[in-house]
């Protein structure tokens, strides 16, 4: 049971789920929206065109309702049969302007995408014009250190080689004096 409850809390807190749950809500609210507004501002102006008689209610009889008076009450014998026309223009133009509305909706997302995508591109690229740079300044500030200690491993070198044949000239200069000293002594 714990198990199942785990892996209930894992999917409703998936974030699909709850994207999918703001989605219906907003819809339901938004539904709304435009059926009150169909209602309030276009079935007004419909009724004005077509002579008072709200869209919802326009239709077309193909028989008339049989009714019959009892006991001074009307009762209804056949229902009426009617085809419900302006039911279903209604319904067309609240999914017209639910659909047009969700164009908009959804055009304004893409431009919006587009230049957050756009941002993220110019920001990426100057990120990684930046890092270019600072590999660069690094790599030639390494090549300058690298110069720079080889520069003093050749110095230091030539200082050595320097001392070197400065000893080898004063064992030469001695060895020279030694056989002079040598000389005269014999």
């Amino acid at each position: 049971m714990k198990n199942l409850f785990a892996e209930f809390k894992k999917f409703i807190l998936r974030g699909n789920v709850v994207d999918m749950a703001v989605g219906v809500t907003v819809a339901g609210a938004f539904t709304a929206i435009v059926t009150a507004f169909t209602k309030g501002f276009v079935s007004p102006i419909v009724a004005l065109i077509t002579g008072g008689s709200p869209l919802t209610e326009m239709k077309t009889i193909v028989r008339e309702a049989e009714t019959v008076i009892e006991d001074g009450v009307e009762v209804v014998v056949k229902a009426e049969v009617a085809i419900l026309w302006g039911a279903f223009i209604q319904a067309m133009l609240d999914f017209l302007i639910i659909a047009l509305v969700l164009f908009s909706v959804m055009k304004i997302w893409s431009v919006i995408q587009k230049r957050a995508a756009k941002i993220a591109n110019e920001i990426s690229a100057k990120l990684n014009a930046e890092k270019l740079e600072k590999e660069r300044l690094e790599a030639e500030a390494k090549a300058a250190a690298e110069a720079e200690a080889k520069a003093e491993a050749d110095r230091i070198a030539a200082e050595k080689a320097q001392a070197e044949k400065e000893l080898a000239d004063r064992e030469v200069n001695l060895l020279i004096e030694i056989r002079d000293l040598l000389k005269q002594r014999d």
